[in-house]
This record gives C-alpha cells, sequence and structure tokens, in this order.
C-alpha cells in the first residue's frame, strides 16, 4: 500500500501530464505503467481508454473516470492543504484516487474494473467505445468519478448539445443604413428568437442558451456579411433534444436561406433514481469514514452518466473537488479531501459488493 505523500506526489505528477481532450495518451501511459508495476493487468484500448481489471464473477464494478482536461496548463503547486493545477478537481483529482483505491480496495467477491476514458470533456469518444463495445465487463453498477464534493452525491445531470449559427448577407457600405443585411444583428435575433422558442431561463429546470462563440465582419467600414455564433445549450431533466430540433426547424421556417444551425451531437439529461445499489454503497461509505450523512446534489452540467445510464440504472456520481472551480485558473483540490475519497471509494467498493444480491 503506498503511503498517502507518496499517493500526493504521484497525483502531482498527473496534474503536471498536459492532458487536453486529444492528447491523453502520456497520461494513460502514465496510469497503466502505476498499475503494471504494482502488479495489475491494465491495458490501453483502441480508442485510448485505460482498462484495468480485478477480481472475477458478479457483481462487475465500474471505478469511472476521465483523464482528458480543457486547455490551459496551469503551473501545479502545493499551497498548505490546497493542491492547484488544470484538472485537479476535473477531473484527475477523483481520476488519481479511484486508480489508488482500485489497488487497494478489499474484494469480498464480485469484478472490479477501473475505466479511465478520454475525450469526456468532447464528444465522449472513451465512454461511447465501452458502450458499444464488447471488450469490458457489463457493469452491474458504476461510480463515476466527478467533482461532487467530498460528502455529495449526484443522480442527476443535465443534457447538453452545441449549436452553431451561420448566417449569410450580401453586406455592404458601412454607411448604408441597410440594418437587415448585417450579420451580427440577425445572429443576434436567431440567439433571442431560440430563448423564446425554447422557454429558456437560468433556473435549473429550465433550458440554458449560452453564447460562446462569436465571429463575424470583414472590415471595420463593411456591413458584416457572415457571422458564425456557437451556442452552448444545457437541457433539465423532463426536457429532450427534441425541444431543441423543434425551435431549430422553427427558426429555419422564420429565416429561410439567410441561416443555417448546425447540431451535430445531442445528449440528453439523465435521472437515475436515488437509492439505487451504487448510490447506496457510496452513501453507506461516506458515512463510515465521515461519520455524517451525505448530501443528495445535482448538477448544472453534463457527464458520462448522461451516456452510461444505458447500461445500468445502479450508477451514481462522487468525487472530491469544488466543481465551481473546474475549468477556471484557480482549478485545485484539498489534500484531506483527495485523500479521504480514497477511502470513501474503497469502502464504497466493499459495500457495493457485500450488498449485491
Amino acid at each position: 500500500m503506498l503511503s498517502n505523500e507518496s499517493k500526493l506526489k504521484l497525483f502531482m505528477e498527473s496534474l503536471g501530464i498536459y492532458s487536453p481532450t486529444g492528447s491523453e495518451h502520456e497520461l494513460a501511459e502514465f496510469i497503466m505503467e502505476l498499475l503494471t508495476m504494482n502488479g495489475f493487468e491494465a491495458r490501453i484500448d483502441d480508442v485510448g481508454n485505460v482498462i484495468a481489471t480485478r477480481g472475477s464473477g458478479e457483481p462487475n464494478l465500474w471505478l469511472h473516470a476521465h483523464m482528458d482536461t480543457v486547455p490551459g496548463f496551469i503551473e501545479v503547486r502545493r499551497e498548505g492543504n490546497k493542491i492547484i493545477g488544470r484538472g485537479a478537481s476535473d477531473d484527475k483529482g477523483p481520476l488519481m484516487a479511484m486508480v489508488f483505491a482500485f489497488m487497494e480496495s478489499e474484494l469480498p467477491r464480485g469484478t472490479l474494473v477501473l475505466t479511465a476514458v478520454v475525450h469526456e470533456e468532447g464528444d465522449s469518444l472513451g465512454t461511447r467505445h465501452l458502450i458499444t463495445g464488447n471488450h469490458v465487463h457489463r457493469p452491474t453498477g458504476i461510480i463515476i468519478g466527478e467533482p461532487t464534493g467530498i460528502n455529495k452525491i449526484v443522480t442527476k445531470y443535465r443534457g447538453s448539445t452545441k449549436l452553431e449559427v451561420m448566417v449569410r448577407t450580401r453586406g455592404g457600405h458601412a454607411s448604408n443604413p441597410d440594418l437587415d443585411s448585417n450579420s451580427i444583428l440577425i445572429a443576434m435575433n436567431v440567439y433571442k428568437d431560440l430563448w423564446d422558442a425554447l422557454k429558456a431561463g437560468v433556473s435549473y429546470e429550465s433550458i440554458l442558451v449560452t453564447p460562446t462563440v462569436m465571429n463575424c465582419g470583414e472590415a471595420e467600414n463593411m456591413i458584416p456579411s457572415n457571422c458564425r455564433l456557437v451556442l452552448d445549450v444545457r437541457i433539465p431533466p423532463g426536457r429532450s433534444c427534441r425541444d431543441i430540433e423543434n425551435a431549430i426547424n422553427e427558426l429555419g421556417v422564420k429565416y429561410g436561406g439567410s441561416i443555417t444551425i448546425n447540431m451535430k451531437w445531442c445528449t440528453e439529461p439523465v435521472e437515475v433514481p436515488i437509492n439505487n445499489l451504487s448510490a447506496r454503497a457510496v452513501s453507506r461509505a461516506i458515512i463510515k469514514v465521515l461519520n455524517e450523512r451525505p448530501t443528495l446534489a445535482r448538477k448544472w452540467g453534463t457527464s458520462d452518466m448522461n451516456e452510461l445510464a444505458r447500461l445500468t440504472s445502479n450508477i451514481v456520481a462522487y468525487g472530491p473537488g469544488d466543481g465551481a472551480f473546474s475549468h477556471s485558473l484557480e482549478e485545485y483540490i484539498l489534500v484531506d479531501d483527495f485523500l479521504r475519497a480514497v477511502d470513501i471509494y474503497k469502502q464504497a467498493v466493499f459495500e457495493f459488493m457485500s450488498m449485491y444480491r
């Protein structure tokens, strides 16, 4: 068993490996080497996921986390009880805590599978490969490593999609008061109309439409003839991707050929029973390790749970880290929370295997 300081050192080494979506290979090699050096079988699959397995027979429990981060390197450092770095909370904190828990867990029976996946911050390639393939034990339950907070579990995530709005007009001289040909104004109107069509809002129960990228115009003295607007759309449980498709079709009729709206993919929202076996196992583990009752939380974003719920409803998200700082320049994790999460994951494995009937 590794010492706590060894775990922290290895965790900080993982933070020092830059692994934005599409560049996870070095981190995958790091994790596979760590596992094999400690006597466990591990491999990297066709898309770059790290897969490791212990035990045999039923039940099959997955410890699932992602290796990729958003772009932007942050200097890795320890300041008091904080470890700072890109991915500290999302998702290398939960990921590395799961790696150590996988190595140290007591298995009264069953099969324990570690799935460290690629592209979660992108198109979920790694997770979708696991779902459609047949090279991994099908799960009886899944614990997803995400920054929920040390005493919180999550059984509900919103869905998401990205819309690309393209506007084309004839343009013209900026001195001409032909505002109807201004692609920037048209793009802004499309955004407003989409908001209205979806009855969007800022509460958890509402669809949220957020502009994230806008590239428009050719010159400072020209009415812009082209504009590209990217919209990040979040879908609450109770709504669906079909709502987005219907709104796009409505706007297509209204604007005709002057705009196109592309939706390349859409992830449906997910909500699983709060008393499912995985959630109960993690809840019991939190009570035993922290001596406090867990809090049920919901996430405003999207995770691999949205995809993996197709495999089993025995699924829960749990992990150390403050999600409010994920993707930010202040991303960090508390040392104590990281180490306690290792113990909670280990206890959750034992609870799951023991409760399964």
